[in-house]
């Protein structure tokens, strides 16, 4: 009975892994439910085992993305940033976030550019997960504020308002338009920005 289930989920997330390919590759509406079986190398049938159609698949494909950064984000804010090593926490926290969507980048075009058009709930969960971000890099700030190690004129609630839509061009300016992108580089730079802005000093 184990290997049964465990065959099932093998085959379910061959199909999904298939289907991210072949809609990162064409988009939603260009992709047939033959290219996806064709990619993952399997019967028609056996996709209908697991999915009724091209939709109920696109949308297995955003659940697995989110349980993915769910746990992505749950780890990372589990590291309490100190102020005694903060930059070298801070550096490895942006390192496993856009060390995820440059592993995944397939996954990655599709969320960015198609998810909110065909999932209604898509927009929802995805502010859900943005709050939980907020909250976590709020209270470092504050705590690193307290510290002395950031000017208390920087405002947490505006970092937080300002950090997601840096976050998110990062991704879909950089990440996904870019052949081999330069993680260290990035990271670098991020650093750079956030740690000592842009005005000389």
């Amino acid at each position: 009975m184990a290997r049964t289930v465990l065959d099932k989920e093998t085959r379910r997330e061959q199909l999904l892994e298939a289907a991210i390919k072949v809609f990162a590759r064409h988009g939603y509406r260009s992709t047939s439910i033959d290219d996806i079986i064709k990619e993952a190398n399997v019967a028609r049938g056996t996709f209908y085992l697991y999915f009724e159609g091209k939709k109920e698949i696109f949308l297995a494909v955003i659940d697995y993305y989110f349980e993915k950064l769910q746990a992505l984000f749950e780890e990372t804010s589990q590291k309490k940033i100190t102020p005694k090593n903060y930059r070298q926490q801070l550096r490895e926290i942006l390192m496993t976030r856009l060390g995820f969507f440059v592993q995944h980048r397939d996954l990655a075009k599709i969320i960015f550019r198609e998810a909110s058009s065909i999932d209604e709930a898509f927009e929802r969960r995805w502010y859900a997960l943005k709050d939980v971000m907020k909250e976590v890099s709020g209270a470092n700030i504050q705590q690193l504020q307290k510290a002395g190690c950031l000017r208390r004129t920087i405002s947490p609630e505006a970092f937080c308002l300002f950090m997601p839509g840096m976050f998110h061009e990062t991704v879909c300016g950089y990440i996904l338009r870019t052949e081999e992108p330069d993680l260290e580089w990035l990271v670098d730079q991020w650093m750079e920005f956030v740690l000592r802005g842009i005005e000389a000093r």
